[in-house]
Order: C-alpha cells, then sequence, then structure tokens
C-alpha cells in the first residue's frame, strides 16, 4: 500500500488494519480474589502489538502500540521526533505484517539519531521475542514454594504503593513502583514521570546496595505492558501487582518468564492473570 503526499493530511489517514472501531482488546481468563475467595472468570485486557519502523531502508525503532493506524503512528512519531521536519518529506509509505516502511526526502537517519543524545524511558521501549527467548532459556523459575504470597498482603502493599510518594501527593502526576517483602512491607518506593523510569530507579538502588530481590514482589501504578514484563524478567522477582491491566502481549511474555502477573487490586479485589497458584486468597 502506497499513499502519494498529497494523502497524508490528517483526514486523509485512516485505519488500514481492517479492525472494527471496538478492536484492541481481547477477553482473557482471569481468577479473581473476593471476600467469597476465587472465582473464575474473564477480563478484557488491551491489545498490544510490535510495530518495526523502517525509513529510507534503515530499521529505526520498534514501536508497541494498540493495534490499528499504523500511517498514523509512523507520520506521528517521525515528526514529533524530529526525524522529518515536515509532512511533504515522506514520499510513500507501506505497510505490511511488520510494520511500515517509510521513504523520505532530506533526511539523514543517523545524523538524526546522533543529534537525539536525550532519551526518554517511555513507552516506546521494547522487549523483542529473541531477549525473551534468552530470558526463557537462562531459567527464570517460579518459587518453589506454593502459595508464595497472601493476597492480604498484596492489597495491603497495593494500598501502600498507590499513596505512599510524597511527589505524587505534591503534584499528582508521578507514577511509582515499590518493592514489598512477602508480609507486604515496604522495603523501596521511587516516583518518576515515567512508570518504566519508577522501576529502573527502585531495581538500580537494591542492586547499588547489593539487597537480593527474589523475595521481594513489585507494585507498579501503571499499566502492565510487554516492556515492563522484559525489565521485571532480567530480575529474579517473581510477582508484579499493578492497580491496572496488563496487555496480552505482556501475559504472553509473562507465561513464558514464569512470572506471576495481578492487576485490578483495589478494594481487597484484585485478578490474578498468571500463575494464580503462588497468591493464597484465604490468607
Amino acid at each position: 500500500m502506497r499513499n502519494p503526499p498529497h494523502e497524508l493530511s490528517p483526514t486523509g489517514v485512516s485505519d488500514n488494519s481492517g479492525n472494527p472501531p471496538s478492536a484492541g482488546a481481547v477477553t482473557v481468563p482471569a481468577r479473581s480474589i473476593g471476600p467469597g475467595g476465587w472465582t473464575t472468570g474473564e477480563s478484557a485486557v488491551p491489545c498490544e502489538e510490535p510495530v518495526t519502523l523502517m525509513i529510507n531502508g534503515v530499521e529505526l525503532v520498534t514501536l508497541l502500540a494498540s493495534p490499528g493506524e499504523r500511517l498514523a503512528l509512523a507520520v506521528g512519531f517521525l515528526f514529533n521526533e524530529g526525524i522529518v521536519d515536515r509532512v511533504e518529506q515522506i514520499e510513500a509509505l507501506e505497510e505490511d505484517d511488520t510494520g511500515v516502511r517509510v521513504q523520505a526526502r532530506g533526511v539523514d537517519v543517523a545524523l538524526r539519531l546522533f543529534e537525539r543524545r536525550v532519551l526518554g524511558s517511555g513507552c516506546g521501549r521494547a522487549f523483542f521475542g529473541n531477549a525473551l527467548d534468552a530470558f526463557a532459556a537462562g531459567g527464570r523459575r517460579l518459587p518453589a514454594e506454593r502459595p508464595w504470597v497472601a493476597s492480604s498482603a498484596v492489597a495491603a502493599a497495593a494500598a501502600t504503593a498507590y499513596g505512599a510518594g510524597g511527589l505524587y501527593q505534591r503534584t499528582r502526576g508521578t507514577h511509582a513502583a515499590a518493592l514489598f517483602d512477602r508480609q507486604g512491607a515496604l522495603v523501596a518506593l521511587a516516583e518518576d514521570i515515567g512508570r518504566h523510569s519508577a522501576v529502573d530507579k527502585v531495581i538500580g538502588r537494591l542492586l547499588l546496595q547489593g539487597r537480593p530481590l527474589d523475595h521481594l514482589f513489585m507494585v507498579v501504578t501503571g499499566r502492565v505492558s510487554s516492556e515492563m514484563v522484559g525489565k521485571i524478567a532480567k530480575t529474579p522477582i517473581p510477582l508484579l501487582v499493578s492497580k491496572s491491566v496488563p496487555t496480552d502481549l505482556a501475559l504472553n511474555y509473562a507465561e513464558r518468564m514464569a512470572l506471576c502477573v495481578v492487576g485490578r487490586v483495589a478494594g481487597g479485589r484484585m485478578r490474578v492473570y498468571t500463575y494464580p497458584e503462588l497468591v493464597d486468597p484465604a490468607a
């Protein structure tokens, strides 16, 4: 599919995925914990897909995004990142199964990347399939003790993480990542405007202190996407908790990486998406 420049106006870029407007979510099995203990049901989670962006034959970046509007995603990224200065520079767009190929005149990709010395820690970080396979081969394993943590400890830890950040209390504009022991006691908490940076900070702090991670679990205030699972997969942390929901790709990775994912934790209720045997609903 090729589009001349005059079709690249905001009204001329359409969703070429063929998906209906309601697409972008899937239903997955989930076990919930409430006053009556375990219940089994289903939960809707947002979809996530890797979109590799090629420009003038050079692989520029792989973006992780919701399905649909790949061409708009590519054009917006190139413009917002300063790779192209004007949409008229884009001569052709071609979409395939892996992503989007762009031909653009007047673009020196190597120079533009060199000029961008400051890189943000945001949602564009990718956890690629070959890295996933490498970590799987490295032998991540679930804890031998089952269950490993009480649901009450998870709920208490989540409540602490959601409101403990001083910067968040002042601004209401930051994410937090916190590590807790199996009894739900806070070990370390970091805040940042980026949820990925918060995770990097709290793990880095304990690494610098020489403290082990295998007996701790992580609570994050943001959504659990595949790159978030990728970060945790590089550690021995067995359980990741969020007040939000995971993406389908994140759950696929978590299953392969022996990572228990818990979401929608609020009011003593939670959804355990992977490895529910690690969480004791009665304790």
